[in-house]
């Protein structure tokens, strides 16, 4: 399976575009499906259908769908969220207000992203797009997997042992609800199923981002920081989308406009290279169904394939060097002051602005040193010696 993954600025036509690129796919006779992770789901309205949680046949070769989130959560997680409930509910807490509380804000949009290990593991689908929440979102959503399996692997068997030594003093002497082994279980399934999430879109032999923008500053930015931050957590980007340009003919207000897009045109061009650009028009009308939709999906992909890979960069690897070995992680637009380095055992945690990844560490480097970093070729280099 082939899956596409589609993020923006919110207001960017990130929907539009995904869903001209599935409708492209669809016509080149890729049983394809376009699923929307996004909680707007305005999937069903670029598509003119109304769609639902299930995948919906709306053209030849061409599935949609709209995750129900709160049906994911309720799937995945809710025997956990039965205990937290049962807990709430000894400690007092109104009913109305069980299944609020019991919900861990962020769950319900992280657990959408199932369905993309659903489809992928079922093969039902030649290609996947998936039109992804905006960018701050899906980024937050994208490093939750790491921190889980985290605390997973850290807490979970201490949990576990601690409980099997509590629980049968603790309901003798109180009526307090104990969390039971398949509580933990269940929890940890999910997690684990999220985990497989994050590595099917870290496959890049698999997935691969694109990132959808409008030629104005504030845009070009978050683009750029969408950019590095996909580069830090492993996500491959093999395409910028310029949506919106302005045709040449515009004048009075518009006019102004398009003079600012044909300032920030050739800076996109040099900022983003050699990732390439698609580029679609800004259309005189709304974009909606089939009929508008192939239009857009001609001008971004003319001849071109929208389920091949139009990039290939560098990935994240190790080098061996002569006092040891480089571990290279591709940063674009990341400078040396932003980034952070802690190593503990056999992890390495890199911080940019805001955004933190753990790196689990090779055999090869577990054993050395990170020593020093340093940028080259917008990659972080880490120097991993001897101590």
């Amino acid at each position: 399976m082939r899956i596409l993954f589609y993020t923006g600025k919110g207001g960017v036509g990130k929907t539009s575009v995904a869903a001209a690129t599935a409708l492209r796919c669809a016509q080149l006779g890729y049983r394809t499906i376009v699923l929307s992770t996004d909680a707007a789901h305005s999937l069903g309205d670029s598509l003119g259908v109304d769609l639902r949680a299930e995948p919906l046949l709306v053209a030849p070769n061409l599935w949609a769908q709209e995750i129900n989130a709160l049906h994911e959560l309720e799937s995945s997680w809710g025997q956990v969220q039965e205990y937290l409930r049962d807990l709430l509910a000894w400690q007092g807490v109104e009913t109305i207000a069980q299944g609020e509380l019991s919900v861990i804000p962020g769950t319900e949009e992280l657990f959408s992203l199932l369905q993309i290990k659903r489809h992928h593991d079922e093969g039902l689908y030649d290609v996947m797009v998936v039109d992804a929440a905006p960018t701050g979102e899906t980024l937050r959503l994208l490093s939750l997997p790491d921190i889980m399996r985290w605390w997973i692997a850290r807490l979970f068997p201490i949990a576990r042992a601690l409980l099997k030594v509590v629980r049968p003093v603790a309901r003798r002497v109180t009526d307090m609800p104990i969390a039971d082994d398949d509580v933990l279980a269940s929890a940890q399934k999910a997690i684990d199923a999220l985990v497989d999430v994050r590595n099917i879109l870290t496959d890049q032999q698999v997935t691969t981002a694109r990132i959808v923008m409008n030629l104005e500053k504030m845009v070009i930015r978050e683009a750029q920081r969408s950019l590095t931050y996909l580069s830090l957590f492993g996500y491959a980007v093999d395409a910028v989308v310029v949506n919106r340009i302005l045709p040449a003919d515009v004048d009075g207000h518009f006019a102004a406009w398009r003079a600012m897009q044909q300032e920030y045109a050739p800076q996109v061009e040099e900022l983003f290279a050699p990732l390439p650009l698609l580029k679609a028009p800004h259309y005189n009308r709304e974009v909606i169904g089939p009929a508008q939709l192939a239009p857009m999906a001609e001008a971004l992909f003319g001849n071109q394939d929208p389920a091949a890979f139009l990039y290939r960069g560098p990935t994240q690897r190790v080098e061996r060097t002569a006092k040891g070995f480089d571990l290279i992680v591709p940063l674009p637009f990341a400078s040396e002051d932003q980034v952070h380095l802690a190593q503990n055992a056999d992890e390495l945690l890199i911080s940019v602005g805001w955004h933190r990844h753990r790196i689990v560490l090779p055999q090869s480097l577990a054993r050395l040193q990170a020593q020093d970093a340093y940028f080259e070729d917008e990659a972080l280099r880490v120097v991993f010696a001897k101590a």
